[in-house]
């Protein structure tokens, strides 16, 4: 009988011939040189490092931006609470330091602004510590606070810090009350006007003649009161007629405001230009009490009949474009500080020698 032979279609594949494993002491040849990565140098990991730090802080810089815009489209002003009380009880307590110029005045615009549009504030506590300033923007500060007090129909009280005096005396006139502290100096009711004259040290040291040279129609006049020529006398009594009637006006606007002053015949005090303390400006008539900023909110909540009070101090929010600029520093004297410099000013301002 014969066998029959199995097709090769049938027939089990062969096993495959493997290459014998090495021994692990022979060590495995290195990839070619086309597939070897290469290395980075020191200064290339360094400049990655300093891409990705930079591109952080770019994220972090626009998040801040964009949180400064957030904060400066929510209002004009910031509110602190000093005291939590009634929401439709709100006294607002509003800080006047340092040299009253045009920038306190238009802050102050848009915390008027603020109280006018606000029925919930019923009161209002000025906190002044200046000793005056300019004599337009006094005035319109002023002019605010009386009809805060005469127009809005909201008491105003005025609690003095450490110097109340001259043009922050002329602001706070007006108010329903003033306190003092106990060390305030005030009073100084009075007007200079002051400039510098630098033409001898400018001819003696540099070498340095200032030409002007006016129209005829103006020339009696026009530009005599300028840091590059010495006052003659009619120059300086045209100035003390204008300080004169300034003086007067601002007379005016405290025996309006102060019911109580006895101007005294022999030195015309207290409208003389003198400083006080608290205890001696009560005594003249310039301050009804003495205390400190809680006994200013507590009369306020008084005459604005408020049970239950909220303390809220404002202040002018800041701007993005400020607040950069508050984080820059600039020159030390720029034009617009020039400009101050060699320009005369009628102030109202005291300040101690």
């Amino acid at each position: 009988m014969t066998e029959t032979q199995p097709s090769p279609a049938t027939q089990p594949p062969l096993p495959a011939a493997s290459e014998p494993t090495p021994p692990p002491w022979v060590a495995s040849p290195p990839p070619p040189w086309w597939l070897t990565p290469p290395k980075k140098s020191f200064a290339r990991r360094l400049l990655g490092k300093l891409f990705v730090l930079l591109f952080i802080l770019s994220l972090l810089m626009n998040f801040y931006l964009s949180f400064l815009i957030y904060i400066s489209a929510r209002g004009s002003m910031t509110a602190t609470v000093l005291s939590w009380g009634e929401e439709d009880q709100i006294i607002a307590v509003y800080n006047i330091s340092g040299v009253i110029d045009a920038g306190t005045s238009s802050d102050f615009g848009q915390f008027f602004r603020h109280v006018r549009d606000n029925d919930e504030i019923k009161a209002v506590v000025l906190r002044i510590s200046s000793g005056g300033g300019g004599v337009s923007s006094s005035d319109q500060i002023y002019s605010m606070v009386k009809s805060i007090r005469e127009n809005l129909q909201r008491p105003v009280v005025v609690s003095m810090g450490s110097v109340a005096a001259s043009g922050a005396y002329y602001i706070s006139a007006p108010a329903n009350e003033i306190y003092a502290e106990p060390t305030t100096v005030t009073g100084s009711i009075g007007v200079i006007a002051m400039w510098p004259v630098v033409t001898d040290m400018l001819n003696q040291h540099w070498g340095v003649e200032i030409v002007t040279i006016r129209s005829p129609q103006a020339e009696d006049w026009k530009s005599r009161v300028n840091p590059f020529e010495k006052p003659d006398e009619r120059v300086r009594g045209d100035v003390r007629e204008m300080l004169r009637k300034i003086h007067l006006k601002f007379e005016r606007v405290v025996l309006a405001g102060r019911k109580n002053i006895q101007v005294a015949e022999a030195d015309h005090s207290p409208l003389n230009g003198k400083v006080y303390l608290a205890e001696d400006a009560i005594t003249v008539g310039l301050v009804d009490k003495m205390g400190y900023l809680d006994d200013a909110t507590a009369t306020a909540a008084r005459l604005a009949n408020l049970p239950k009070p909220r303390i809220v101090q404002y202040a002018r929010r800041l701007g993005l474009i400020e607040r950069l600029k508050a984080s820059t520093p600039g020159p030390i004297i720029d034009a617009k500080t020039f400009d101050k410099l060699s320009s005369p000013r009628f102030m109202l301002l005291w300040k101690p020698e």
